[in-house]
């Protein structure tokens, strides 16, 4: 009978000590949000001229080094820095100066999270629509 008041007690303490491993935050960041942005307001983003690649992350390892590739070409690494309005989340950026004009996958990657935008990059000489003025996609 005590065997069994012992394997009892136990398996409520195991179970005590294991809930917290189950309940515990994920180590890992999530990148949040991708985005291309124009050095400067007088400047558009245009082919041979840089851009930013901007990505916003959270998460414990925010802080980790980012990897931002074009169409699945690495284009470069950055260490976020800190928010300073926002202590859970931080910016890491990197400069793209595109070849051509088109459709682009922009991607961020950290540990195991990543998140990717199409960007559409469109010849401002051409006629058309303002389609290619605006990225499109979602970050996840």
């Amino acid at each position: 009978m005590k065997s069994t008041k012992f394997t009892g007690v136990a398996a409520v303490a195991l179970t005590a000590l294991g809930i917290p491993a189950l309940l515990a935050p994920s180590a890992s960041a999530d990148t949040d949000k991708v985005r291309v942005d124009n050095v400067s307001d007088s400047q558009k983003c245009a082919v041979g001229k840089p851009c930013f690649v901007r990505v916003r992350l959270v998460g414990s390892n925010r802080l980790s080094q980012v990897t931002i590739s074009v169409n699945n070409t690495v284009i470069g690494y950055a260490v976020p820095e800190q928010d300073q309005w926002d202590n859970n989340a931080a910016t890491a950026e990197v400069t793209w100066v595109p070849s051509d004009y088109g459709n682009y996958t922009v991607t961020a990657r950290q540990d195991t999270s990543s998140g990717s935008i199409n960007y559409n990059l469109s010849n401002p000489n051409s006629t058309g629509s303002f389609s290619g003025m605006f990225p499109t996609g979602s970050a996840g």
